[in-house]
């Protein structure tokens, strides 16, 4: 379980934090991120990631990382995240692939909460049994005067897009804020730059390595293996600016206990944490920015100078098709015979085949009529379809005849991560029928979306901004660096708190 508590002193983070998906890491390698993998990953379908790989895990930085768990008596269920380039289009801007499509991840809050109560999340079934904890636990009520004593604010920064031409999303003050305060704190996970790498499988039976989306918003120094990945909310959205910087990290004072450890060691804690901290005064809707280092800064130039615009990359994402309304009728396959999709998209259905799974021994095609249960809207849910008739809706009143005005019959398909219960037998085919349209989706097929590119941005964010010396000890990492102080008075507080 997380090493902190995060708990609700008057309000709730009004805005979403980013996604970023982990496709298919290096099994030899995923030891050197164990910490991360172990207690903060998210499955990949619940946020969106099922078509980023064939394995695909993915991190919800801010609420999904920093809140604990409780299978029985949880308080916030998660949305879904929104999707869209951040303005970076494939072939025009040289930042395209170097950030997430995922963001705006929010939650739900299931019922009243109280200033003071603490907020927890479902892990998902089995998650407790796996690591020996018992899988509910007695909430504490929190003094509120006392959180706004010790606690952090999780509510100066903002999203939005960012001024800077090429960044995509930036971080911005959502108050004013005077120089010297304490704007967020920033707990940091430990792990290896070489557990970044992804393993793709393609389907000739080679396997294609790259690095992971995941090393942009880590710290790190060229000279040493060791990377720090911060999860607060709303810092991964911090950009570089080498001139107008803002902000600085410094150490938090109990983190010094932790200082030349190893990586192995590093990364069975969770309490090593920065800072962010003013430089400057900052007005509310200012752009935060940090400066990221002189290393940070050449990479990104030569990555500029190399790079060349590519007019002719003429791709077409599932993101735009799912918000254009040239395609709310959708077409059925024999009509993609005249006029396909693009070639990297496909359709996905909202669909639960362990409602319907009454087949008989050796049968080989079914066919069930679509029903709107519980939780079916889910994006554990999605999977591959096919459509194969689109009729009209009988008995239909909207304002907007094009969005809702068909229902359609598919052919339903498995995708890599599904459950057994889950899984359409080999060779039967399972045919669905009066199926809405917004229980259908574009989909992207496997390691086409940006993060994918090849000539993608790569490169780690330098932490020469804190002191520290970096050296090498039995072929892993150590870190001596100076601790800091902390303090703050703000209202959506982050309390430590030891955990049995």
């Amino acid at each position: 379980m997380q090493q902190f508590t995060y708990i609700l002193s008057t309000t709730f983070t009004p805005t979403g934090d980013i996604v970023i998906h982990l496709p298919d890491p290096n099994p030899n390698k995923a030891h050197e991120m164990r910490k991360l993998i172990w207690d903060y990953v998210w499955d990949g379908q619940e946020t969106g990631g099922h078509y980023e790989g064939l394995r695909s895990i993915s991190l919800v930085p801010g609420t999904g990382m920093l809140v604990n768990g409780d299978s029985k008596q949880h308080n916030l269920l998660p949305r879904f995240p929104s999707v869209d380039n951040g303005g970076l289009k494939r072939g025009f801007s040289a930042g395209a692939g170097a950030i997430t499509h995922h963001h705006n991840f929010t939650w739900m809050v299931e019922h009243d909460l109280e200033a003071g109560d603490e907020v927890f999340v479902d892990y998902g079934p089995g998650w407790f049994q796996e690591r020996g904890f018992a899988d509910t636990s007695t909430p504490k009520k929190w003094d509120v005067d006392f959180l706004r004593q010790h606690g952090y604010c999780l509510d100066n920064v903002v999203p939005g897009a960012s001024l800077l031409e090429g960044a995509g999303r930036g971080a911005f003050a959502s108050r004013d804020i005077h120089a010297g305060t304490i704007i967020a704190p920033v707990p940091v996970i430990a792990l290896s730059k070489g557990s970044l790498e992804t393993m793709k499988e393609r389907t000739d039976g080679t396997v294609v390595k790259s690095e992971q989306l995941l090393k942009n918003y880590c710290y790190g120094h060229p000279d040493s293996d060791l990377l720090l990945y911060p999860y607060s909310h709303g810092i991964n959205l911090v950009n570089h600016h080498s001139t107008k910087s803002n902000v600085k990290l410094r150490w938090w004072n109990d983190s010094s206990p932790y200082f030349n450890r190893t990586l192995l060691e590093l990364q069975q804690s969770s309490r090593l944490m920065f800072e962010l901290v003013a430089t400057n005064p900052i007005k509310k809707g200012d752009e935060i920015y940090m400066d990221y280092g002189d290393e940070w800064d050449n990479a990104w130039q030569n990555h500029m100078e190399s790079w060349r615009p590519d007019p002719n990359n003429f791709h077409v994402s599932a993101e735009t098709m799912n918000n254009n309304d040239d395609f709310h009728v959708l077409r059925t396959e024999n009509e993609q015979q005249l006029q396909p999709y693009p070639q990297d998209v496909f359709t996905s259905c909202y669909y639960r085949y362990s409602d319907n799974n009454l087949l008989k021994p050796n049968q080989k095609r079914s066919m069930v009529v679509w029903k709107p249960t519980n939780g079916m809207i889910s994006l554990r849910n999605l999977r591959p379809c096919r459509i194969i008739q689109r009729d009209p809706m009988t008995n239909f009143t909207s304002s907007n005849n094009q969005v809702s005005s068909h229902i359609y019959t598919v052919i339903v398909m498995n995708r890599p991560g599904l459950k057994e219960s889950e899984r359409i037998p080999k060779g039967h085919v399972h045919v669905v029928s009066h199926v809405p349209r917004n229980a259908i989706v574009f989909s992207e097929k496997v390691y086409t979306s940006d993060q994918h590119l090849p000539d993608a941005f790569r490169k780690e964010i330098g932490w020469g901004f804190i002191s520290f010396a970096v050296e090498k000890l039995k072929e892993l990492t150590t870190i001596s660096l100076l601790a800091a102080t902390f303090c703050t008075d703000q209202s959506l507080c982050y309390e430590e708190e030891n955990r049995q």
